[in-house]
């Protein structure tokens, strides 16, 4: 995929400034993902790159065609222009994996989603053992999130079912129980909280009820 082609269909203007996005997102890529990326990750990078040079209009227009993304596109302009921790949240973030909280009343400063629902497993990941490393990498990745709060903020778990049981032959094949996940993320939480000096740990919501 040409990213002139994919700035054409944005509607976002040739000339020097979208050459020189265009130039650093693919040594971007050729650095960290020289097999290729998805789609969604390259428009979310085409985002962050708009926004790392101040031209929030040009990447509004990115996230306003990516879904969930469009549904908080502010709030994305925020994140996009100052998390640090960028390329081990892409994937997450681009599969709206991991997002702003979307539930009435939330503060969009310290409440995220975390929806199973959207998570991409491979074989390998669809083993217990293997499913709880990657939801600790997770996590892992998100404490950045509430380092501002002192740990104050809450996490809503969304799409529990879906890591219930195994696809396929196996479908009788039990992962993990919603409630042993709900556990296990809550323990990761109290061990971030103790290692990054938090006076409280994020709360957990789940949004299936």
């Amino acid at each position: 995929m040409h990213l002139q082609d994919v700035f054409l269909s944005l509607g976002i203007p040739s000339g020097p400034m979208a050459d020189n996005i265009a130039a650093s997102v693919a040594m971007y890529c050729r650095e960290f993902h020289p097999q290729g990326v998805q789609r969604s990750d390259l428009m979310l990078l085409i985002a962050r790159a708009f926004c790392a040079v101040n031209d929030r209009a040009a990447a509004e227009r990115v996230l306003s065609s990516m879904r969930p993304h469009r549904l908080h596109v502010v709030r994305w302009l925020e994140i996009l222009s100052e998390l640090h921790h960028f390329p081990g949240l892409l994937p997450y973030f681009s599969a709206g994996v991991i997002r702003p909280a979307d539930w009435a009343g939330a503060q969009l400063d310290r409440m995220w989603t975390l929806d199973f629902g959207r998570l991409v497993l491979s074989d390998a990941e669809r083993h217990e053992m293997m499913l709880y490393r990657s939801i600790r990498t997770i996590i892992d990745n998100m404490c950045c999130f509430w380092d501002a709060t002192g740990g104050e903020g809450v996490l809503g778990l969304k799409g529990l079912a879906s890591l219930n049981v195994e696809q396929g032959s196996r479908a009788s094949a039990t992962l993990t129980a919603s409630d042993d996940l709900l556990g296990y993320v809550a323990d990761l939480l109290e061990q971030a909280k103790e290692k990054r000096g938090w006076r409280a740990a994020p709360s957990l919501l789940s949004l299936d009820l």
